[in-house]
């Protein structure tokens, strides 16, 4: 299991960013990922497709940083959307019914194709 957590950032075209997690989305690292996502929306990102395959843990924190990061770029004109989710994040997503918040997909592909990158 992993417990070291990870951001990798891949940039595409169109402004996009692809960014893949690793590890436990606990409260501290859902902040590292609040500042990254704000920094990269600072600097003029509007969509960010977040690869949550390899997350083996979300708390309620991390939880509630992806509904704000989906809220604050979709107010900017952009958007997050949630790809590849593992069954621990899965899980949660479903059990607080929040499908209907959150845009998810099944790949990076798939989440790319809809911003139109």
């Amino acid at each position: 299991m992993a417990r070291e957590f990870s951001i990798t950032e891949a940039a595409t075209d169109h402004g996009a960013v692809v960014l893949r997690l690793t590890g436990r989305l606990d409260a501290r690292n859902a902040q590292a990922l609040l500042r990254t996502c704000r920094e990269m929306e600072d600097a003029g990102t509007k969509n960010v497709v977040i690869n949550l395959s390899e997350v083996t843990f979300v708390a309620s924190s991390g939880v509630g940083t992806l509904l704000a990061l989906t809220e604050e770029f979709g107010d900017a004109d952009g958007s997050v959307h949630l790809v590849a989710l593992s069954d621990p994040v899965r899980s949660v997503v479903e059990l607080l019914n929040l499908t209907q918040f959150l845009n998810l997909g099944t790949t990076e592909a798939e989440a790319l194709e809809a911003i139109g990158a």
